[in-house]
């Protein structure tokens, strides 16, 4: 298998396996540029006071670049794929400027916790206009309802969708002497990406997390649905978390259901015989899943053939609930899903330039380090290192939230590898990992710092302060347009 002959290759003195210098030798430096780069934003609309907002969602729902999600109030913007990730954001903050422009006085949250949940009532699945063809996509947003709780269902973020090139992949063939099958190069490769991705996700989480409790009746409300262990060790740690949304308390599968379902990335095939076991009816209980979107895993292999948004709800027909498996065994996977993004509030879009090419730098080195599969007990590691980047993350060199001894060891490994490649990578993407080490090393702020920091200046308190960004934000996009 070409995972195999990869995860066995001699690794470079920056933790980078020998095929790079041999992907760069063969003339590929250009071709680490060639991808497809798509984004999703959820955002919730409110009030000027802040309040969720009572109005219908404002456009139909056959609109795929501006759909619904799980609110009648809670948006969804969805960017076709670009091949330059600038591209994709500026495409975000078009789309943005459309959906401000439909809902008129009512403004945009900037952040991915609501900043009002004194009137929850307001929040309510979408309706899809009432019509009978959408009955199942309601049927799917009540069940989530049921199982996760409204306040769960509500936290906004943003999924970042990329796909290497063909002409990549044939660098990519070339380097690691592969003549193995297109679709079985490609898997290999995308599962070694998305288990090196996992191993340092903390650093990531760490870095641009910002998704702390705020409001009070909304912590309370997520809690109320939050398993009680899970529940005791929030309470610890809440004036330290950074990220609600990315820790076990967010939009996350929960530890013991990510146990029993068993996903470890090491291939395809191990993937869709998992999910599809999770899927299946348990009697008397109910199935892990009820559909494979329901796999909360901050990053899911899509075949090229899926849509980026608009989840189809799952039925009793095994044709729609096992659809994207089916599609994956066809197809192979076309592109990854990285739900890890916050929404970061400085942002008119959540998003910048800036973290856009500090993660392409991130899945390069994870293509190009070493990716053994994941045992066990490094996958307690991995959770670990998770549980503090979000649990503990607010305060990155300050007691008792400093990183251990493996945290800093996997950060400096990443961070070498990532060295290694942005010196074949135009300007933009040396510069961010310049910033992300200065932040890293606690001497530049990171999106959670300076939302605390704007906070504890006063004089607005948080609910103010989002306000406030929306408004500005508004104006933003208002001017550009």
């Amino acid at each position: 298998m070409p995972s195999t002959r990869i995860a066995a290759e001699g690794v470079t003195q920056n933790g980078l396996l020998a095929g790079f210098a041999r992907f760069v030798a063969a003339g590929g430096a250009a071709a680490l540029t060639a991808g497809h780069w798509g984004l999703e934003r959820e955002v919730l609309r409110v009030e000027a006071d802040g309040q969720p907002a009572r109005t219908p969602h404002p456009f139909p729902p056959e609109d795929k670049e501006i759909s619904v999600d799980f609110a009648e109030n809670q948006a969804e913007l969805v960017t076709s794929p670009y091949s330059d990730p600038a591209a994709a954001v500026a495409a975000l903050r078009r789309l943005q400027g459309r959906l401000q422009a439909a809902i008129g006085d009512e403004l945009l949250w900037p952040l991915s916790l609501p900043g009002r949940w004194d009137a929850p009532e307001r929040v309510q699945a979408a309706a899809f206009a009432g019509r009978p063809e959408w009955d199942a996509q309601r049927r799917y947003r009540q069940n989530l309802e049921r199982r996760h709780g409204k306040a769960r269902q509500v936290i906004s973020g943003i999924h970042y969708n990329f796909s290497f090139a063909a002409e990549f992949f044939a660098r990519w063939r070339t380097a690691v002497g592969s003549d193995e099958p297109e679709k079985t190069l490609r898997d290999a490769a995308y599962f070694a990406v998305m288990r090196n991705f996992l191993r340092h996700q903390h650093v990531f989480n760490a870095l641009w997390g910002v998704s702390p409790p705020a409001d009070e009746a909304f912590w309370r409300d997520l809690l109320d649905h939050t398993r009680p262990d899970l529940r005791a060790n929030a309470e610890r740690c809440r004036n330290r978390i950074s990220s609600v949304r990315l820790s076990p308390l967010g939009y996350a599968l929960a530890p013991d259901v990510e146990r029993a379902i068993g996903v470890t990335f090491a291939s395809l095939d191990e993937y869709r015989e998992k999910i599809a076991a999770a899927i299946q009816p348990r009697p008397p209980a109910l199935p892990l899943l009820a559909h494979e979107r329901e796999f909360y895993s901050p990053v899911r292999p899509k075949p090229a053939s899926a849509p980026a948004a608009g989840p189809a709800a799952p039925a009793s027909n095994r044709g729609e609930r096992f659809a994207l498996l089916d599609a994956l065994g066809r197809e192979g996977v076309g592109y990854l899903e990285f739900r890890i993004f916050d929404l970061d509030p400085f942002e008119p879009v959540g998003i910048g330039a800036e973290a856009v090419h500090f993660f392409h730098l991130f899945v390069l080195a994870a293509l190009f380090m070493p990716s053994p599969l994941i045992s066990p007990e490094e996958r307690l590691r991995i959770a670990e290192r998770n549980r503090w980047s979000t649990l503990c993350g607010s305060s990155l060199l300050g007691e008792p939230c400093r990183p251990g001894p493996d945290e800093q060891a996997a950060a400096a490994a990443l961070f070498a590898a990532m060295d290694a490649i942005a010196a074949e990578l135009p300007p933009p993407y040396a510069q961010a990992l310049a910033a992300a080490r200065e932040r890293w090393a606690g001497r530049r702020p990171r999106p959670i710092d300076r939302l605390r920091e704007a906070v504890a200046a006063g004089p607005l308190c948080a609910l103010e302060l989002g306000l406030d960004l929306a408004r500005r934000h508004r104006r933003t996009l208002a001017h550009e347009s």
